[in-house]
C-alpha cells in the first residue's frame, strides 16, 4: 500500500469515526430538551442552562457532521447535470470545485482560529443567560472541524485527481 493509499485510508477513518462518535451528541440534545421540557411544564420550574447547552451541542454536531457528510458525499450539488457526464469529466469538475474549496476552507479555518483563540485569551463566557458557561471550548470546535474538512477534501481532491490522470483510486474505508 503506497502512502498516498495509507493517507486516503487514515482520512477516511478519521472522518468515519468523527461522524460515528459525535452523532451521540443528538441524543444528549434529545435528553436536555426532553428535561427541560419536563421540568417547564411538569414542575413548573424551567432550568437556566438547557437552551444554552443544546445551541452549544448542535453546533457542535453540525459542524462535525459535515466532515462524515462530505467522506459520503452527501453535500448539496446538482445531480441532474453532474450525472450526465463521464466518471473523468466529473473528477475535472471535482478537482476544480475542490480547489475553489479548499482557498475557502483556509480563509475560514484562519478566521475561525483567531476568533477561537481571541476567545480563550479573555477566558470568554456567554451572556446570553444567568448561567454563563464558558465558550471558548466550542469556539474552538470550528477551527478543529475546518481542519478535518480540510484533510477530507485533500483527500477527495486526490482520489478525483486519479481519475482524472486514469488511475482508479482505491475504494474508501
Amino acid at each position: 500500500m503506497s502512502k498516498l493509499s495509507q493517507y486516503l485510508a487514515f482520512q477516511d477513518r478519521v472522518s468515519e469515526w468523527v461522524g460515528r462518535t459525535f452523532c451521540w451528541l443528538c441524543l444528549v440534545m434529545i435528553a436536555v430538551l426532553c428535561y427541560e421540557v419536563s421540568a417547564r411544564y411538569l414542575f413548573n420550574s424551567p432550568t437556566s442552562w438547557a437552551h444554552e447547552s443544546t445551541t452549544m451541542l448542535y453546533g457542535t454536531f453540525c459542524i462535525l457532521a459535515g466532515v462524515y457528510t462530505h467522506k459520503h458525499h452527501g453535500h448539496v450539488r446538482s445531480e441532474v447535470i453532474y450525472n450526465l457526464f463521464s466518471e473523468r469529466v466529473r473528477a475535472v469538475f471535482d478537482v476544480i470545485t475542490g480547489v475553489i474549496g479548499l482557498v475557502v476552507f483556509s480563509v475560514f479555518f484562519y478566521i475561525s482560529f483567531n476568533f477561537a483563540a481571541d476567545s480563550w485569551a479573555i477566558g470568554e463566557v456567554s451572556s446570553k443567560s444567568t448561567w454563563g458557561p464558558i465558550v471558548y471550548p466550542f469556539k474552538s470546535v470550528l477551527p478543529l472541524a475546518v481542519g478535518l474538512m480540510i484533510l477530507q477534501s485533500i483527500a477527495a481532491l486526490i482520489r478525483s485527481a486519479m481519475i482524472v490522470i486514469g488511475v482508479q483510486p482505491e475504494p474508501q474505508v
